[in-house]
């Protein structure tokens, strides 16, 4: 063997087999953004309103095969009723609890993905339709009444 490919044999032993995009792989539970269909975030995990938004998503994503990531880091409380609409729509789901998982409000809480490259060019949950609308200015209405 030469110099290098013993050096590489080393590292590999050492470190491990090199993996591609291990930043990409932390963000996403293990998984890589371009097979990501579907994120929900930690927060949004939360809030009841949000389970309602996606669990008429996931006929869908059972019908094309993809599986599910749930975060294992978080309460139970949270992922509960996640795990039983995963169950319930036939989801193959996860749980991850290794260090990719992260407790953080804008981590991934919630993936679905495909064993392919999908590239899918937005991966977020929708806002809802309260969130979409923008308080009003009360500055102006003094100007108004004058």
């Amino acid at each position: 063997m030469s110099d290098d490919n013993m050096q590489e044999h080393l590292n590999s032993a050492i470190y491990g087999p090199p993996q591609t995009k291990p930043d990409e792989r932390r963000a996403y539970m293990g998984s890589l953004r371009e097979r990501v269909a579907l994120q929900v975030t930690n927060q949004a995990l939360a809030d009841p309103k949000r389970q309602a938004q996606v669990q008429p998503l996931l006929k869908d994503f059972h019908a094309h095969g993809y599986k599910a990531l749930l975060n294992g880091k978080l309460d139970n409380a949270i992922t509960g009723p996640y795990m039983k609409m995963l169950t319930d729509a036939n989801v193959p789901f996860t749980l991850v609890a290794n260090e990719t998982a992260q407790t953080a409000d804008k981590a991934a809480g919630l993936l679905i993905v495909a064993d392919t490259a999908i590239n899918q060019s937005n991966v977020d949950l929708p806002p809802l339709e309260q969130d979409s609308e923008k308080p009003k200015k009360r500055g102006f209405d003094f100007f108004k009444k004058l």
